[in-house]
């Protein structure tokens, strides 16, 4: 890719962050390739992330409002260890302070996500409310998977991955980054299938992690090519090709294109392609992502030859 581009981004950007993407002396091509494709990978992971988050806190709030029956909750210090009654109090703080009102919904919204994974720790190991809580909202767990110890490692390793995700920080190169991808869909199974389907539905992680660096290098040497290599700006570049027929993208398989994500066949009726013969625009929705306009190729005019006898 172009080097000097890369140098303007590497400012922007800052060399400290990119140096983690570089430590075996990587090309400039593919350390910016490693440091999209882990942007990338983030971006996919916060949807689950989120939905997990979100649907662990609301469980256990309707769990802790059945046992102490009150959406109030919070304000039974035996629901609650030290450092918890802290985090409620500051909660309360900030609403009061922005004049927000101080009502359950928000005081749970306001809660962080420590505060909720803290009733699977020993902070409530001996309480039975993180027992009670463990069997209440993870109702569609195995029995032996509501064991407080593990779930208290399964819900570190969710939030070590979620605070890595917010924070910009490097998981490319997690070799468990599947299987932590895959526990947070079972987890959130767990809690609720409807809300499992709904991240399924959203997910786009498998498809970033199996395509890799290549469609990334392929990106970069395609908008800022290498100037000793660069092919006339005139030069025809064809966005259509015909082919036997679709190929599986998942499974890493190239396009004639190069590598490139997606896959999606979209069939063309006989209205269409009427349509596109009578010199009229088919627009296409790829995605819920960008559009692409489909339409017939103008004739090749005729060089006219007057003139020349």
């Amino acid at each position: 890719m172009n080097g000097k581009f890369f140098q303007q981004v590497e400012v922007g950007l800052a060399p400290e962050r990119l140096d983690v993407y570089r430590q075996d002396g990587a090309s400039h091509a593919v350390t910016l390739a490693r440091y999209l494709c882990n942007m990338a990978l983030c971006e996919a992971l916060y949807s689950p992330l989120q939905i997990a988050e979100i649907a662990l806190r609301n469980a256990i709030h309707k769990g802790l409002s059945v046992r102490f029956g009150s959406d109030r909750w919070y304000d039974n210090r035996s629901a609650l260890s030290t450092w918890q009654q802290q985090q409620v109090f500051e909660a309360r703080k900030k609403l009061q302070d922005i004049n927000k009102p101080v009502t359950p919904g928000r005081i749970v919204a306001e809660l962080h996500f420590g505060f909720w994974t803290g009733y699977f720790n020993k902070s409530h190991a001996g309480t039975g409310l993180g027992h009670s809580l463990a069997h209440s909202v993870f109702s569609g767990a195995p029995r032996l998977e509501r064991d407080m110890k593990k779930l208290d490692a399964r819900w570190t390793r969710i939030r070590d991955l979620r605070n890595r995700v917010f924070h910009h920080e490097r998981i490319v190169h997690w070799t468990d980054l599947d299987a932590q991808h895959a526990d947070i869909l079972t987890i959130i199974g767990w809690i609720s299938p409807s809300l499992c389907d709904l991240a399924q539905a959203l997910d786009r992680y498998s498809v970033i992690r199996k395509g890799g660096l290549q469609p990334w290098l392929d990106k970069l040497r395609h908008h800022w090519p290498d100037p000793a290599g660069v092919t006339p700006a005139n030069a025809a570049k064809s966005v259509v090709a015909i082919v036997p027929d679709a190929v599986d993208l998942s499974s890493g398989a190239k396009t004639p294109f190069g590598h490139r994500w997606g896959g999606d066949v979209i069939r063309l009726s006989g209205a269409n392609i009427d349509a596109i013969q009578t010199g009229q625009t088919l627009a296409v929705d790829v995605q819920n992502e960008y559009v692409v306009f489909l339409k017939k190729s103008e004739p090749a005019k005729a060089t006219s030859t007057a003139g020349n006898a």
